[in-house]
């Protein structure tokens, strides 16, 4: 026996036979490219890059409280809609998020709270989409359920802080004009130039969780094939509490299966 294996690492040292090869190792699956830029909200300065700017009042860029994660976005809906609204025109002016003012205490049932009437809204910058290409989009959220839309264009526009806000951008005009008025509750909370706009409900856990609405695939360009960009919205709303958002992400997906959704 000892001789047999003595021959044999003589002849493998010679190169007169080969070694058998190793068994072919399974492929790498790769994980799907996030469309989303900065969508784990990790890059930036003062504020997350891709994303517009946090305003220290309702939108906050903080580290994860329960340290299992970096960078996330907090929210606060329980603000007086007067108190926001007020600081939204000054960060559109240029205002930073540290300068934010000392929240106002509401007065309950806090019907007049950013929960009660509009909500927070947090936008992306724009993605480029493919025409006749199915998306997947996932969120976790910790918190009450907030929506989260998906808003097609076809064609960017401004990334301006608050622009594309309907609500918003009537108070600021007014504002400008010198002849304010109150905002009531009723005004769409996004401006009519969309041509697409998809939703998907998250949340509902005071534990992080991963939300996604993969059974029912976005298809922007199935009903508006023009779309050729699209933003996300967060948009936390009632009740008047915290929210905590992280890993947004957008992938495009096999559309193997047409199920009537948009």
């Amino acid at each position: 026996m000892l001789g047999r294996w003595l021959a044999l690492t003589a002849l493998l040292g010679a190169g007169l036979i080969a070694a058998p090869a190793d068994a072919p190792k399974p492929a790498e699956k790769k994980e799907p490219k996030n469309l989303c830029p900065n969508g784990d909200f990790e890059k930036g300065k003062e504020s997350p890059d891709g994303w517009q700017k946090v305003d220290g009042l309702t939108t906050f860029w903080v580290n994860d409280p329960d340290g299992k994660r970096g960078k996330v976005i907090k929210f606060d809906t329980d603000v007086l809609q007067s108190q926001g609204y007020d600081w939204w025109v000054k960060i559109a002016e240029g205002a930073k998020a540290k300068h934010a003012p000392k929240k106002k205490p509401p007065t309950p049932p806090k019907y007049d709270t950013l929960a009660g009437l509009d909500g927070v809204w947090f936008w992306s910058d724009y993605i480029p989409i493919e025409k006749g290409k199915a998306y997947w989009l996932t969120v976790d959220v910790k918190g009450p359920p907030i929506m989260v839309w998906l808003v097609g264009y076809p064609e960017k526009g401004s990334t301006a802080f608050g622009a594309d806000a309907k609500a918003f951008q009537e108070y600021f005009r007014d504002k400008k004009a010198g002849k304010p008025r109150d905002n009531v509750r009723g005004f769409e909370s996004i401006l009519s130039r969309y041509d697409y706009r998809g939703q998907l409900q998250a949340g509902g856990s005071n534990e992080w969780r991963t939300y996604s609405r993969r059974a029912r695939l976005f298809r922007p360009t199935k009903v508006t094939p023009n779309v050729r960009f699209v933003r996300i919205l967060l948009l936390p709303y009632w009740p008047p509490t915290e929210y905590y958002v992280d890993n947004v992400r957008l992938v495009e997906v096999e559309d193997a299966e047409d199920d009537g959704d948009r």
